[in-house]
Formats: structure tokens, sequence, C-alpha cells
């Protein structure tokens, strides 16, 4: 072995070896914390198909008896008796965390089942993307809380992934994975059922290595923001977030470019505009950084936050304004109502199965990055990480005041778990503002993966 050889196996060790290192603690609780969770209610969808780690190892893990499903905790909560409700809807943990949309009145939701059931036989495959494709998108009348309705469900096209309700609550944009037909927009009848249907292929519009992913409105409804990730790996890997204006000619939708593709980062999940539409938030994974799949996800950098500045009204092309790093695969985030908190959910590398060191930074354990956020400016201010047990949370909300956080846990280290969770922490504001455990919790059915406040 060459001098060259031996360094470079060292450099391996060693760099694997500080991977045994955790720089994350588990946050303490704080002591008397009490959870007044504002709002009308909390919706929270469970892939129970499969447990976290099937994305490392591709076996599911199901019980016999436990299905997808929406669980409606009614809220202003009620710590001592909290009133649940849960139905039967089909839903999938593998896509980003944005497959509940609620309309502007909050009296429906829609679920898109994203992957489908797999027959009762099979308890896991070589590659989890083996999944079977689901195609359906289901809608339910939570006009009250305590007793959801389900009112139909709908075949859309082949593995309905996001999708996003226009401000006015006319259209369901619906991202697909079907040939010349990436982006359908669905008209929502008055009933809350989808009417006539406008497709689009923006795969078309995008650089031959990029993706569209999600689909997002703008708070003006005039505008949809996509992201985009790459087929690529490497320092070849480039995320886009292209910017389209929407035009409604008599019952049909035209979309048109609004300027060049942006690129952004390494691997985007959703994003999220502020509540003026001058931002676009959008967290990068950083997933593609190696070049070998394996090594993506044993070895992937710390996350970053990033936010867009979109101001059509000014004739600009959209532009980056700021970016901060976050914790390790930042997946989902919450926004506070007044636009100046931001919690992202930081997975980490709790997807790992067993089989790796249980020291291996990032498998033990979550964590929450809470960022100040400057809605004039753009700016980013880092302001903690804490970190907290559970394995793959996705998905975090703020409660209507701005005061309490809610973030959805997937499922335990633990043999055929039946349960997620729903774990509730206080939001401590001012100059240096902090998160703090409640330590309440709320049992969920397993595999909880994408949560949204009704407010």
């Amino acid at each position: 072995m060459t001098w060259l050889g031996l360094g470079l196996v060292l450099a391996l060790i060693g760099y694997g070896l500080l991977q045994l290192i955790e720089p994350v603690r588990i946050a303490p609780m704080a002591p008397s914390a009490s959870v007044q969770f504002a709002g009308r209610a909390l919706l929270v969808a469970s892939d129970a198909d499969m447990v976290a780690t099937a994305y490392a190892d591709g076996q599911l893990d199901r019980v016999s008896g436990i299905e997808d499903a929406l669980t409606v905790i009614e809220l202003p909560l009620d710590t001592s008796e909290p009133v649940v409700a849960c139905l039967q809807v089909s839903n999938s943990v593998m896509s980003w965390p944005q497959i509940i949309a609620v309309s502007p009145n909050g009296q429906r939701a829609y679920v898109a089942e994203v992957r489908a059931r797999p027959a009762d036989d099979i308890q896991g495959f070589e590659n989890i993307e083996a999944m079977p494709a689901g195609e359906r998108i289901s809608i339910i009348n939570i006009e009250n809380p305590a007793q959801p309705q389900l009112i139909d469900t709908v075949p859309v096209g082949r593995m309905p992934e996001h999708i996003s309700i226009s401000p006015d609550g006319r259209f369901l944009a619906v991202d697909l994975e079907e040939p010349e037909t990436d982006l359908s927009i669905f008209q929502i009848n008055p009933d809350g059922t989808l009417g006539e249907r406008s497709d689009f292929a923006i795969a078309n519009d995008l650089p031959a290595t990029s993706t569209p992913t999600a689909s997002l409105w703008h708070p003006s409804g005039q505008f949809l923001a996509i992201t985009t990730n790459s087929n690529r790996s490497g320092r070849s890997a480039a995320s886009f977030v292209a910017f389209y204006q929407v035009i409604q000619d008599n019952q049909t939708i035209r979309l048109e470019p609004y300027s060049e593709p942006l690129a952004v980062g390494n691997h985007l999940s959703n994003a999220r505009f502020t509540a003026d539409g001058r931002f676009l938030l959008v967290p990068d994974l950083k997933w593609r950084t190696r070049g070998v799949r394996i090594l993506d996800y044993l070895l992937n950098p710390k996350g970053e936050l990033i936010a867009i500045q979109f101001e059509p009204e000014s004739g600009a092309a959209p532009e980056i304004a700021d970016r901060v790093e976050v914790g390790l695969s930042p997946e989902g985030f919450a926004l506070s109502p007044d636009n100046t908190l931001i919690a992202t959910v930081n997975m980490r590398r709790t997807y790992l199965s067993p089989g790796l060191p249980p020291a291996w930074r990032g498998k033990a354990y979550s964590s929450l990055s809470l960022v100040s956020f400057d809605p004039i400016s753009g700016e980013f201010t880092p302001a903690g990480e804490y970190g907290f047990e559970g394995l793959l949370p996705e998905q975090a909300t703020f409660d209507a005041s701005g005061q309490s956080l809610a973030v959805v846990i997937y499922n335990d280290r633990e043999p055929s778990p039946r349960t997620g969770a729903v774990e509730f922490w206080q939001v401590i504001s001012g100059d240096q503002p902090r998160l703090e455990r409640s330590g309440l919790r709320l049992g969920v059915v397993r595999g909880a993966h994408d949560i949204v406040l009704v407010p």
C-alpha cells in the first residue's frame, strides 16, 4: 500500500470515528411546564405500512390491524382529556411532508396517498422504492373535529406526492409522477369535491437533470413556486426553484414561467412562503453530496435553511437572501404566526437500521433547530438546537398563538412499534428565544409524519 493509499484509509477511519462523537444533547424537560395549544384542530397523517428504518433495510415490520390514518386532535388542547378522532386514510411517508392540505375555511382536508398499501403477505422489499405507487386523494369533512367524515376518494394519477390549495380555496395543485403530467391543478367544487383539471409538464422547462418535486401557491394566488431535485449525486447535484405565473382564462388555467429556474441547493424539501409572500423558505437536506448512495445518508453534512426573495411587483428576478446552517436532515419546518421564528425538524440519521453502532452520530435521536427570522430583510439568526427521543420526525407546527410547538414522531426505536406520537414544546420568545420540552406526548397511529394546524 502506498503512503497516499494508507493516508486515505486512515482519513476514512478517522472520519468514521468522528461520527461516534455526538455534539447534540437531549433537551431536558422544563419544570412545571404546561401546554395550551391554541387553534381549532391538529391533523396528523400516519403511515402504518412501514417503520422508520425501512428506508435503510426495506423491512416494513407491519403489525396486523394497524392501518394508515388521519388523526384529528380537537383544540384548544385539553391535556387531561384530549379529544382525538381517527379515520382510516391511505397515505405514505415516502414524500416530503406536504401531503395534507386544508381549505381556507377550515372545513375540508385533502390527503395524498403517495404510495399504496402493500399486499397482506408482504413484510419487506430489497429496496423500499418497490413500495406500490398510490393514485388517490382523500377528501375529509372536518367541520366537526370530533367527528371527521370521509367525503370522497378520487383517483388522480400515479403517485400524488404533494398538494397545495390556492389561498381562495378554488384550486388544488397536485404533484404527480406521470409522463408529461407532473403537475395537475384541480378546480374545487363548492362541496369540496374535485372538478375540472388542467395538466402540465413542468419538467420540460427545467434543466435536464432536474425533477419537480413539490408545488406551493403564493399568498396572492397569482404564482406557484416549484422545488426540484437532481437525479445525480455529488458535486454535479443541483436543486432549483422555479416560479410560475398562474393565469386564469375563463374556466381554464395556464402557467407561464416567471423567470429562469434559480439554482438553490443540493437536495430540497418542501417550501413555504412568508405571510406577505416576499420570501420563500426551503430546507436543503444535502443528501446528494458524496456521490455514493450509502455515503450520502451515512455521512451527510448538516442541512441549511434558505430564504429566497420573491417580489414580482418590483420586476426583479428571485434571488437568495440568506441561508443558515441547521441540524442533520432538516426535512420539515414550522414558521411562527408572526413569521419571526422558524423551527426545523431534523430527523438526523434516525432512519438508520439497528446494524450500525448505536453511537453513530445522529442515529439515536432527533433534534429541532430554532432560528430567528427577520421578515423584512430575510436574514436568519441561529438560536439553538434541541435533541429529543424518537425516529424520523418530519414536520412540526406552531399553534395559533406562536407560544407552543407540536412535532410528529414516526415511532420509537423498538420491535414492531404500534404507535407514533405528537410531542409538545413551549416557545420562549424575546431577545434570546428558546424552546422547552413540556414532557407532553400524545400517542397516535404509528408512522406519524405530517402535521397541519387548522387555526
